[in-house]
């Protein structure tokens, strides 16, 4: 019995009681006005008393009318939360942690093992169709396949995981009969959504694991059936693979990953940190932000991890646009100061990086001069016409741009006399040899002479220590950042030591 209930059942007793015990005065009030009906005084004083009597009950009688239909209603907010906290509002199917709560039923416990299949459905080329026609058709497609799962498996339970993932969850349902639907669920898919006057067929990548065949515990059973999901991709799509052992490889350790990222980015499940940018006096320029992934069993999970894998597929856009939102959101607690995110080439690939960044400045109401934009050196030595293209387009929006790790790659000095950028961070393997490497006082000083030629800064990255920052000084480096400094931080922690004004870190270099 929940809260709301308990008191209404209570209360209800309290009520009835109070009501009892009002009625039995009224009616030892009327015995006494009848018994003393020769005493005026008194007979006044009972019938006065009986009046008041008669009136607690009326206001009590409504008290309890009122106090009811508050709870009904107080009851009926509640039990739309929590339809709403295991219900997906647009597909009506279930939430990711009621999904993984009912696999948990339903394959048991290892000593008890139940017979279960797992079976994942990822739309293919669901971004594509956002992209081409729009949200709504986007919302659209994934109410059109929920029903499609929920017609098709009508004894399963389905559950959206993630943007376009799904999962069906059956019990003592044998791979036949399951194979045999999930062939009538992409039949019905390609037949298509109808959308403004045309037909547009739609695909979906299917894998499934069965339970205690495959696996005992729900995560390990969810993870075969996503390496079997990833087999199907692999294969050319629109299709279902049933898992097998011979699947298992690093290709299990990636799909996992990179799964987990994309529920982490839906879910807001990401941190960025900051780590300050530092003038030549000490006084902050900006900050840089760093995306951090701090898993819920496996910890924290290092971006050299979980970057890469996002960069294969086009997960790592959805992983921009988080990164970029985020600074967005942030940038108000760091006022006066720039912040600088990173941006893969996968990204700069594609048209939809400027607009994305037009569109999150549009929805967040920020400036782009607020923001600089931190590309690799491998970047620009691959860079084709459209990356330079795209970069210009940034730069003309009104963000700064920053050649990042150089000195790591192929960039010759050549490559400085066109690049779209305003600044260039050398790469830290090179600052914390310039007290034993002529070399790299010789790059470090050259590349801070053509810098003052074509108006850049140059930033000092990976500044450890206090001699470090003296000789990145001396070869003409502008700005500095490293753990002499400060270590990436979260928000709150940075935002204690700036102040809400942004004047409390007035100085870091002692």
């Amino acid at each position: 019995m929940n809260t709301l209930a308990s008191i209404r059942k209570h209360g209800r007793r309290g009520y009835l009681l109070l009501q009892f015990l009002l009625a039995g005065s009224a009616l030892a009030l009327t015995g006494a006005l009848l018994v003393l009906n020769g005493n005026k005084m008194l007979s006044w004083a009972l019938g006065a008393g009986l009046a008041a009597n008669m009136l607690a009950i009326v206001i009590l009688f409504r008290l309890q009318r009122t106090i009811v239909a508050e709870l009904d209603r107080a009851s009926l907010d509640a039990e739309e939360r929590q339809q709403r906290a295991l219900t997906d509002a647009l597909t009506g199917a279930m939430m990711r942690g009621h999904f993984l709560d009912e696999l948990k039923r339903s394959v048991g416990r290892p000593l008890e093992p139940r017979q279960a299949t797992l079976v994942l459905v990822d739309i293919d080329h669901f971004k594509q169709l956002n992209d081409s026609f729009g949200h709504p058709l986007g919302d659209a497609v994934l109410v059109h396949v929920v029903r499609a799962m929920k017609r098709i498996f009508p004894d399963g339970a389905v559950g959206r995981l993630g943007g376009d993932e799904f999962g069906i969850i059956l019990r003592d349902c044998d791979m036949q009969t399951t194979l045999a639907r999930a062939d009538i669920l992409l039949g019905t898919l390609r037949g298509g959504i109808h959308h403004e006057n045309h037909t547009i067929a739609l695909s979906a990548s299917i894998g499934a694991a069965l339970a205690p065949l495959h696996a005992t515990q729900p995560k390990e059973l969810m993870l075969l059936a996503d390496v079997a999901l990833y087999e199907s991709k692999a294969a050319g799509r629109g299709r279902m693979t049933v898992f097998d052992r011979g699947m298992l490889s690093d290709k299990r350790h990636r799909r996992f990953v990179e799964r987990e990222l994309r529920a982490a980015i839906y879910m807001n499940e990401l941190e960025l940190h900051y780590q300050p940018v530092i003038n030549a006096d000490g006084s902050v320029f900006g900050l840089e932000g760093l995306v951090r992934w701090r898993h819920g069993v496996r910890g924290l999970i290092p971006p050299d991890e979980f970057i890469p894998i996002a960069e294969s597929s086009v997960l790592i856009d959805s992983l921009g646009e988080w990164v970029f939102r985020r600074a967005c959101a942030d940038i108000d607690d760091f006022p006066g100061y720039h912040v600088g995110i990173n941006v893969s080439g996968e990204q700069l690939k594609r048209d939809e990086f400027v607009a994305m960044l037009a569109r999150v400045l549009d929805e967040t109401g920020r400036s782009a001069e607020r923001f600089v934009l931190e590309i690799t050196e491998t970047v620009v030595t691959t860079a084709t016409p459209d990356v330079l293209r795209r970069l210009a387009a940034a730069r003309s929006m009104g963000f700064r741009v920053a050649l990042d790790d150089f000195g790591t790659g192929f960039c010759g000095f050549n490559y400085l006399k066109t690049l779209p950028v305003d600044s260039i961070k050398v790469d830290k393997s090179y600052i914390q040899s310039l007290s034993e490497d002529e070399v790299a006082r010789v790059l470090v000083s050259a590349l801070a002479q053509i810098a003052r030629i074509r108006d850049l800064t140059i930033v000092a990255e990976g500044v450890e220590t206090e001699l470090d920052f003296t000789l990145a000084k001396a070869a003409g480096c502008n700005r500095f950042q490293g753990y002499h400094f400060a270590r990436p931080a979260p928000k709150e922690q940075l935002v204690r030591l700036f102040g809400r004004d942004g004047t409390g870190l007035t100085s870091l270099a002692g």
